[in-house]
């Protein structure tokens, strides 16, 4: 496994992987976990069932939480400790941007926490940018189509990673 990075560097592009069973999936995001720098935010996007609390799981024991890791959806935001803190928000059930700002998503993006937000793609246009977008697409009963937008220094670890 790559070693964990500093910072993320280089322009932005994608990487499309596909995953054929929840292991797989759960071995993706544990990649991405492995990588990312304190002070990340990751965008988690896909219908409903495509598996993104799943890749959060996987992301979470990359970054050393210990804890099991549960779909916020209910409470909105749940918060772990690992290598850097970690807070993962749903958007799933929330209107609007000012109800994101209460339940505490733009406080916890502060340069030191890692920020896992799923539907981040509810937000309006500008209001998250996202270190890592991650895109997920059901395509069978247990194969994910999983595409990482991401700067370009972070996808050449991943890729070493994930082969």
């Amino acid at each position: 496994m790559p070693r964990r990075l500093d910072r993320f560097e280089g322009a932005r592009r994608s990487i499309a992987r596909t995953s054929d069973s929840p292991d797989r999936t759960l071995a993706i995001g544990l990649a991405i976990g492995s990588l990312a720098p304190a002070g990340a935010v990751i965008s988690l996007e896909g219908g409903l069932g495509a598996g993104k609390t799943f890749i959060a799981k996987g992301i979470c024991a990359g970054l050393g939480v210990p804890d099991e890791v549960l779909s916020p959806t209910f409470v909105l935001a749940e918060e772990y400790a690992g290598e850097a803190p970690v807070y993962h928000f749903d958007l799933y059930r929330l209107e609007s941007v000012d109800e994101v700002a209460r339940v505490g998503l733009f406080d916890a993006i502060d340069g030191r926490n890692v920020v896992i937000v799923e539907w981040g793609d509810r937000l309006p246009v500008g209001s998250l940018e996202p270190d890592v977008r991650i895109v997920l697409e059901i395509t069978g009963d247990w194969s994910r189509s999983i595409t990482v937008e991401a700067p370009g220094a972070f996808l050449e670890a991943l890729e070493r990673g994930i082969a």
